[in-house]
């Protein structure tokens, strides 16, 4: 898919955004249909485990635990038992050029595998507990879990739809509360409100103003996956890929293209990661 760019005469009367520009990349979910539609992976139907998706199959050893969540929950209680998680997306380097390259500890992986829990739990960030793991394509078993299990789900809209992607790398730039004050008060309003990238992405600028510091050091975190329920809103309608500009909104299932991973988030969730303890947290 393709994202129309800044209009340049935008650009051309705030120069300064230029320097503010750092790539991103946008992940265009979409549900799986016949025709494919460019998606990597696939082959145009269900997601697969060897493929970048939302929603599908992860590529989890068979002898390797399922992850399970033991937060408590928001009334205090523990789960009655340990809570497996639900996929939630699973990304190849290969696939995502902004997926970063090596963990924490400086050791290389090349699969970001994200999962969560979907039940309200006592802790500060709304949303589902997220955990990731990252891995390594070439250690994976050719024996992989087929039928993970299932645990509790409290809301049917913290479950994905599952979609293959389509993705795209862009330049970024902050959201409007996140320019310098001289930049921003010399735009009409409303003009920076669609700067930042909307929908699911891989770094860039997070859909919130001000630095977020590390739960565990203090440092500013950066912008490890962004997890949305839409892709574009009226805010940021000039984010829509050129292939769905001419869509019929209108249309019975057009939805799916603004709101394809059937998610229904109280807000956009950000998975972030400190650059210098490598602490990986959600806001």
């Amino acid at each position: 898919m393709i994202t129309p760019p800044l209009a340049p005469e935008i650009l051309a009367e705030f120069p300064e955004l230029t320097a503010l520009g750092r790539t991103a990349t946008r992940l265009h979910p979409r549900r799986a249909t016949s025709g494919g539609g460019g998606a990597v992976g696939g082959g145009g139907t269900a997601p697969r485990a060897g493929d970048s998706h939302v929603g599908g199959p992860l590529a989890w050893p068979a002898d390797e635990p399922w992850p399970v969540c033991t937060h408590e929950l928001r009334d205090g209680r523990p789960h009655a038992s340990p809570n497996p998680l639900v996929p939630l997306a699973q990304l190849w380097a290969s696939d995502v050029p902004d997926l970063p390259r090596t963990d924490p500890d400086g050791d290389a992986f090349d699969v970001l595998q994200v999962l969560w829990c979907p039940v309200e739990h006592l802790r500060a960030a709304a949303g589902p507990a997220v955990q990731i793991r990252r891995r390594r394509a070439a250690d994976l078993p050719a024996d992989l879990l087929t039928d993970p299990p299932q645990g509790d789900v409290e809301h049917a809209g913290w479950l994905p739809t599952p979609c293959l992607l389509h993705p795209e790398q862009v330049t970024d730039y902050p959201c409007a509360d996140a320019l310098p004050p001289a930049v921003r008060d010399r735009m009409p309003p409303g003009v920076a409100a669609g700067f930042v990238a909307p929908g699911w992405k891989v770094g860039g600028y997070p859909r919130r103003a001000g630095e977020v510091p590390c739960p565990r050091c203090g440092a500013a975190s950066e912008l490890l996956l962004l997890i949305s329920d839409h892709e574009y809103d009226a805010e940021s309608y000039h984010w829509i890929p050129v292939e769905e500009q001419d869509l019929d909104w209108s249309a019975p299932g057009n939805e799916a293209h603004e709101r394809p991973t059937g998610l229904r988030l109280a807000a956009d969730v950000h998975l972030l990661t400190c650059p210098g303890c490598g602490t990986t947290h959600v806001t």
